[in-house]
């Protein structure tokens, strides 16, 4: 095996490798942030019922219950992390335009733009991976603030704690709109 793809190789070993681990230890950091009413952790609780999953709420159009967060926020981890083959090459999606319309339902493309960005690349033959750590992330299972920005908006803030990045805060605004979309992601 030349050099180059050996070392490309051992990388994206390497990559996949620290993403299990960081997938695999992401809910064992425990931090107290501002108290949250939302249920136990239950499957149940992670399911969405079919008329909060089309409007998006609990109560009304534009309140958003714990267990529509935790779903947008796992939606667009899972969609942002893909499979792909040994060389990096991502299996279902054959470009970043196709890439971030699979995205549409939970976020608005100016949200996402940046990770396709930074995280994927084009060939001729299709889109590829860069082999890299994923992003910090929102942890279901921890607490977090959430401020009503106005009557469609609300900011969620959440600091956590990993190994691989050390103390964070991340901010996911999300947007009432027929539906609700993460439409912004900030770090701290």
């Amino acid at each position: 095996m030349p050099r180059r793809k050996y070392l490309n190789y051992i990388r994206w070993c390497t990559s996949c490798a620290m993403l299990l681990l960081f997938m695999t230890f992401q809910g064992a950091d425990h931090h107290s942030a501002s108290a949250v009413e939302k249920p136990g952790h239950s499957e149940a609780a992670s399911t969405i019922s079919e008329k909060e999953a089309s409007f998006g709420s609990s109560k009304a159009n534009n309140d958003i219950a714990h267990e529509r967060i935790v779903s947008l926020t796992r939606q667009f981890k899972d969609l942002l992390v893909q499979e792909t083959d040994r060389n990096n090459k991502v299996m279902d999606y054959h470009s970043k335009d196709a890439l971030r319309k699979a995205f549409d339902g939970i976020s608005t493309e100016r949200a996402v733009s940046e990770y396709i960005d930074f995280y994927y690349y084009e060939q001729p033959d299709g889109l590829y991976v860069k082999p890299t750590e994923t992003p910090p992330w929102f942890h279901e299972e921890e607490d977090y603030d959430m401020i009503r920005k106005n009557k469609d908006t609300v900011k969620v803030t959440q600091t956590n704690q990993t190994d691989l990045y050390g103390t964070y805060t991340i901010q996911i605004e999300l947007t009432y709109d027929d539906r609700w979309k993460i439409t912004r992601i900030d770090y701290q």
